[in-house]
């Protein structure tokens, strides 16, 4: 049995579909070319994958700082310094087992710095700090101060595995389709609106806010994991310690994607809080597009909290691509940090917190074990998730077995 507690499965796998049947993604969107289970699962099911077009082009995204937004192939001093942190980047992910993190010499001690340490030293010029800075805050949903050199090193290692497949792929018509079509092999197994109030591993227990109390030889619990410190009484400190990103989304359909109009592809890294946009709809049809603005780590965060936080959003769209006020129609808005069942993000390991986590994240306790984009080598992703369930299963059947 699957208990849900929301009205729908996925999870911050969420797909928004317009009324002309374009969409959206509210959570988790690109799929790097090394995501073998995602891919995997999008073939079994019969879910094309599409090629991601825009933010690929210097000539065609965007740079906006200091009041003024250029194409970043113009902001010639960027180039070295890029390179420079790339290089330092590549450096680190080498010393990092992407399978095992936390294993290695050199673990415990990067586990300590933080990633502004890093960035620190290499004597970045005004752009490529900005750049650079939102690249970080987009990948981690945090500040270089709040993640780890090892996580970075270890996201960075796995991004190498893709090669040029970076971010490469999306999900024809939308990526909840997975979880979807996972949900309808198990019928009436899964129960929605079913909210979790406690669980206890050592008895197999979990106790339903209706009351239900469902009993079970095992547990495999996905909760994030600021959610799960709300129901687990003794969930251990080294886990309770792991930080996750904040922020969120907001996506607006433009009635006519005025960006190429400029020969720009909609990609847009900005000093501002509400941080890095792209067209979501690069491979869609119809004359509409549909622009997503990621709001990252603290300052992303509080702007999307604002109650017109995504009318500040659409103004910022239209100083850069004047029209779009105009233009706009729908807005879809989703804050994770403050959606109770998810708290966050996905997890981001800060200074001292992977080390500590990482063996517990893999252990059974008691009849439970744990499953979820933050108990696997794809942390923050939805092949960690796919990947998680696939060794949660595993675990369980031998666990059954010694029994």
């Amino acid at each position: 049995m699957v208990v849900e507690a929301r009205d729908r499965v996925g999870g911050r796998v969420w797909t928004h579909r317009f009324a002309d049947g374009q969409w959206c993604e509210r959570g988790a969107e690109f799929v790097d070319g090394a995501h073998t289970a995602v891919l995997d699962l999008a073939a079994e099911l019969g879910v094309e994958t599409v090629d991601v077009v825009s933010g690929r082009d210097d000539d065609a995204r965007l740079l906006d700082a200091g009041g003024r937004a250029l194409p970043v192939s113009l902001h010639h001093s960027v180039a070295g310094d890029v390179a420079r942190w790339q290089e330092a980047l590549d450096a680190l992910a080498a010393t990092v087992d992407p399978d095992d993190p936390a294993g290695g010499g050199e673990a415990a001690s990067l586990d300590a710095l933080a990633l502004s340490e890093l960035l620190a030293g290499l004597g970045l010029g005004v752009m490529a700090r900005v750049a650079i800075g939102r690249d970080i805050r987009t990948e981690h949903m945090r500040s270089p101060d709040e993640v780890s050199q090892l996580m970075a090193g270890w996201t960075a290692a796995l991004h190498r595995r893709s090669g040029g497949g970076f971010e490469a792929h999306r999900l024809a018509g939308g990526n909840d389709q997975l979880a979807t079509g996972l949900a309808t092999r198990l019928g009436d197994r899964v129960r929605l609106g079913a909210t979790v109030r406690r669980i206890d591993p050592a008895a197999g227990s979990v106790e339903l806010d209706a009351g239900d109390v469902l009993r079970a030889r095992h547990l495999v619990v996905t909760l994030p994991l600021p959610v799960l410190g709300r129901v687990w009484d003794d969930m251990p400190a080294e886990l309770a310690r792991v930080g996750y990103g904040i922020g969120g989304k907001v996506s607006v359909q433009v009635a006519r994607r005025i960006w190429h109009d400029s020969g720009l592809d909609g990609s847009v890294r900005s000093e501002r809080a509400w941080g890095e946009m792209w067209e979501t709809t690069d491979r869609q049809p119809g004359d509409a597009g549909v622009l997503t603005a990621l709001l990252s780590s603290d300052d992303g965060a509080a702007l999307l909290a604002l109650p017109d936080g995504e009318e500040r959003v659409v103004r910022e769209m239209d100083r850069l691509f004047p029209g779009v006020a105009g233009l706009a129609g729908d807005r879809v808005r989703t804050d994770w940090t403050n959606d109770p069942c998810s708290l966050g993000t996905y997890a981001t390991f800060g200074p001292g917190q992977l080390v500590p986590a990482w063996p517990v994240l893999q252990r059974a306790h008691g009849r439970m074990v744990l499953a979820g984009e933050h108990t696997d080598a794809f942390t923050g992703y939805m092949e960690g998730a796919l990947r998680s369930g696939a060794r949660a299963a595993r675990r369980v059947i031998e666990l059954t077995a010694r029994r």
